[in-house]
């Protein structure tokens, strides 16, 4: 079993140099899947100098790197079809982002510990953010069983991110798998547009549905550099809750979710853009009128 990392990457080639160095003295990351966007040619060459970098230091790189902007949900795909290529069926695929920072093998080692278990699809763990984000800040609910009977109740998704280890329906973008998983037809649902919002809890979904659990493992962590800046996620506040509106709309619609629930959704989502301010507000206003 060999253990790769997945990372896309839009115009932030400095910001993925960061968190490549922090690889640098893990024994259980063999190499990376690094699937980058720029704008410029200037921005692909510092792409370039950052695999180089990690190459050198003897780790293998698969890697896509074009001048362009696919978008968060098809460069995510890109790394996941990169993976089916590349990588045998045992082999095991940590999907990062750009900015993350690594904590060190000894928090990988319980989510590996986890897919032994040939019942466990994905193993989910901890974010955690260096600095305050001015730009939709994150908000877990974090209260043991709390979150995540809101979770079945409402159909909009809360996380806890302080308790366990524990079966969830959905966890946070961090995540380990089996690449055998992702041979079973797993990818993420390219109509998730914009932001990509809810791109993760789809995919997630698509492996429960193939009956598969998913485990939250608090002590399998990322360091968040919580960048604002370039990226595919990144727009101002009006913009992000417009997509947020979008895409939970899309998910609710594609899963089928009763009537009950939207409403219960769309009244947890108007009470956290209350709780951003008038541009949030305006994000939602601007995604009804964009779906009337």
């Amino acid at each position: 079993m060999r253990v790769f990392v997945g990372i896309s990457s839009y115009n932030r080639a400095r910001i993925l140099k960061l968190a490549l160095k922090s690889f640098l003295g893990s024994r259980l990351v063999k190499g990376f899947i690094i699937v980058a966007d720029a704008t410029t040619m200037n921005e692909v060459e510092d792409y370039i100098k950052a695999i180089r970098h990690v190459v050198n230091s003897g780790f293998e790189v698969i890697h896509d790197i074009t001048v362009g902007r696919r978008g968060s949900t098809r460069a995510r795909n890109k790394v996941l079809e990169k993976a089916r290529e590349g990588l045998s069926s045992n082999d095991v695929l940590l999907l990062y982002d750009d900015d993350y920072i690594y904590s060190g093998d000894q928090t990988l080692t319980p989510a590996l510990y986890w897919l032994k278990d040939s019942s466990v699809g994905i193993v989910g763990g901890r974010v955690i953010n260096l600095r305050k984000r001015r730009i939709d800040p994150d908000f877990a609910l974090n209260i043991a069983c709390m979150a995540d009977a809101l979770t079945r109740l409402t159909g909009f998704i809360m996380l806890d991110i302080k308790h366990g280890p524990r079966e969830v329906e959905y966890t946070t973008p961090l995540m380990v798998m089996r690449v055998e998983t992702l041979n079973k037809g797993v990818k993420y649902d390219e109509g998730y547009s914009g932001i990509g919002y809810r791109e993760e809890s789809d995919l997630q979904r698509q492996v429960r549905a193939l009956g598969y659990r998913i485990i939250f493992e608090p002590d399998f962590y990322a360091y968040h550099l919580a960048v604002e800046s370039g990226g595919n996620r990144y727009l101002d506040l009006e913009d992000r809750m417009c997509w947020k509106w979008r895409n939970h709309t899309y998910f609710m619609n594609k899963w089928s979710y009763p009537l009950h629930k939207k409403i219960l959704s769309y009244m947890m989502l108007t009470s956290y853009a209350m709780l951003n301010g008038i541009p949030a507000i305006r994000g939602i206003i601007k995604a009804t009128r964009s779906s009337g």
